[in-house]
């Protein structure tokens, strides 16, 4: 039997005997080998510490094994997603089925469902459903409903596999993972994220077990246990700058970087040449949000030691940041040489191609780093949004839903949702996301656009005309925000108001379907304002627009309201003087008219 498999035959043994936290570090090591192995997946949905975690890990297993009635089942019970309709009553617990059978939702049976056992029972109620239909009577490993058993293979990791030989010593440095703020997402249940670092050589301190149970402690992200061994090993020797280092490490991790400052100039102070307490000192500046010197701390690092990821990395994004795009991505050309399999520098290049507005290059970045490390919430952002802009709006709105189901606070996510929801139609979900943005980042431009957008869907009239004029009091050349007054104008009955908004409009149309949009809108507002001649001259300067550029509903109002406004031809009757008659026959509706000159050019009233 594989070493794995002896592994999730103790997890299974955790989980019946009660033992919670032994079972989840168990599969914790199982995932950190093998991401895609749904059995992993499923186990970890009982163990892991809140709903929304459970609901992202059962959602994997679906997504790695679409037919899976364990994940199926856990989901509809926490209310995720809707019984499927081949899902029969005997497959739900009798006293929930009959709650759906009798109207209620699954939302309200969810709350209910939290209220009566909560999230350690729903829990529980999975680990029944584990045990009994993965693994059958006897615990037998096998696959899921007749699934052949997965063979699983350990994932190697460039970067980790050879140690560098440094002319100092170096001792190793695992990359800690970030503090997050807000509800404990799946990725901090791990070890580590699975972002590699490059091995260094471990400085021996053969005197010292308090060093090895420091970096124990490390592994673990045990960060004040840390810092109490580590403090302890420095004592006993206080000329090694590898042990200050990692001092500075634990207070860094600890929120402490005035501490941690002192540490790691503590290290270099001990050995100039070690490289890591530069980088420590950058990090520990940044936070202190003192920039000068972080750097030339940064360079510092990668000339002691040119491979140094982490060095590449920060100097990466100090350069995004900063907006320096070409800069950052020489960087990580750097990081890429060195540990080509670490899935930060597919993430910050995917960001810097997205700061570029170069989509479409930023798609497959963001895909190679989520292929490298679901675990990582920031990929599932810039997913969404990669996604967002090349137009794979389903594909956008499944990852924006994952990350904001952690993260709460991040407006520009919200914003990016929004817009999401817009160009799905549904325009009452547009309208409170884009709220939600905001409220946590006032003044963001998209945001009061698309929300007063979808105002207009929505026929809310004035309360389009108000984010509209915010917005485009933001941005004045802006054609969406100018044109969307304009229809908000209309939509209150302003209609000289919206005509003058309109042929503002036109002035900043950067191409014919824009302009069809003005002529299309204006038209509408002339007529009524009464002013037919013009609402005519408008439409048949639609109708002369190349047709793909004008929306076949468009197309066909114009040639209605052309026919009905347009005055049937005068006859004639011809006098003795007259050489011949007049044509009576009237211009052709799509041919291209002389328009008169439209109204003064004025901006919109505030």
């Amino acid at each position: 039997m594989m070493a794995e498999d002896r592994m999730l035959r103790e997890a299974v043994e955790a989980l019946a005997q009660g033992q919670q936290a032994r079972a989840r570090d168990l599969l914790t090591r199982l995932l950190r080998a093998d991401q895609t192995n749904p059995i992993y997946w499923l186990y970890m949905s009982a163990v892991v510490e809140t709903s929304k975690e459970s609901v992202y890990c059962l959602k994997n297993v679906l997504r790695l094994d679409p037919q899976n009635r364990q994940a199926q089942l856990g989901l509809v019970i926490q209310g995720a997603i809707p019984p499927p309709s081949d899902l029969s009553p005997a497959q739900i617990p009798p006293r929930f089925w009959d709650q759906i059978q009798s109207g209620h939702s699954t939302t309200s049976l969810r709350k209910k469902l939290v209220r009566t056992i909560g999230f350690t029972g729903a829990g529980l109620l999975v680990i029944g459903l584990l045990l009994i239909g993965v693994f059958g009577p006897g615990l037998r490993l096998g696959g899921i409903f007749g699934m052949p058993r997965l063979t699983v293979t350990p994932k190697f990791v460039a970067g980790l596999a050879t140690a560098t030989v440094l002319p100092t010593n170096t001792p190793y440095h695992n990359t800690p993972t970030p503090t997050f703020i807000g509800p404990t997402p799946l990725w901090l249940l791990l070890d580590a994220t699975y972002t590699p670092t490059p091995l260094y050589v471990n400085t021996p301190h053969p005197i010292s077990e308090a060093f090895r149970a420091g970096l124990r402690a490390f592994g673990n992200n045990d960060y004040e246990d840390m810092l109490n061994y580590m403090q302890q090993a420095a004592r006993e020797e206080p000329q090694a700058a590898d042990i200050h280092y990692y001092v500075g490490e634990a207070y860094r991790n600890l929120n402490e970087p005035a501490l941690a400052l002192a540490a790691y100039e503590q290290a270099i102070l001990v050995n100039p040449e070690f490289a890591p307490a530069y980088l420590g000192r950058a990090r520990a500046n940044t936070a202190l949000q003192v920039m000068a010197g972080v750097e030339q701390d940064l360079l510092q690092a990668i000339e002691l030691d040119p491979d140094l990821l982490e060095g590449y990395l920060d100097l990466a994004a100090n350069r995004l940041a900063a907006g320096e795009l070409d800069l950052a991505m020489e960087y990580l050309e750097d990081a890429e040489r060195i540990a080509p399999s670490s899935p930060l520098i597919y993430q910050y290049q995917a960001d810097a191609y997205i700061g570029a507005g170069e989509f479409r290059s930023a798609l497959p970045a963001a895909e190679k780093a989520y292929e490298l490390d679901r675990t990582s919430l920031p990929i599932y952002k810039l997913l969404g949004q990669a996604y967002l802009e090349t137009g794979e709006i389903a594909r956008a709105k499944e990852f924006l839903e994952i990350y904001l189901s952690f993260v709460q606070d991040d407006g520009e996510a919200y914003l990016l949702f929004g817009r999401t929801l817009y160009e799905l139609h549904d325009f009452v979900g547009a309208r409170d996301v884009l709220s939600e943005a905001i409220e946590l980042q006032k003044g963001l431009f998209p945001a009061l656009l698309y929300r007063g957008l979808a105002y207009l869907e929505l026929g809310e009239g004035q309360a389009a005309v108000n984010d509209l004029i915010a917005a485009r009091n933001i941005d004045r050349q802006s054609f969406l925000a100018n044109l969307g007054l304009g229809r908000g104008l209309l939509l209150t009955s302003r209609f000289a108001d919206a005509v003058s908004q309109f042929s503002h409009s036109e002035e900043l149309a950067g191409d014919e379907s824009q302009l069809a949009a003005v002529y299309y809108w204006r038209a509408q507002a002339r007529e009524a304002a009464g002013d037919v001649r013009s609402a005519v001259s408008d439409w048949q300067a639609l109708l002369a627009l190349p047709p793909d550029v004008v929306p076949a509903d468009w197309r066909a109002a114009a040639i209605e309201q052309t026919l009905q406004q347009t005055p049937s031809p005068t006859p004639v009757i011809a006098t003795p003087s007259s050489t011949s008659p007049p044509s009576s026959t009237p211009t052709p509706i799509g041919t291209p008219t002389t328009i008169q000159p439209s109204e003064s050019k004025t901006q919109p009233a505030d």
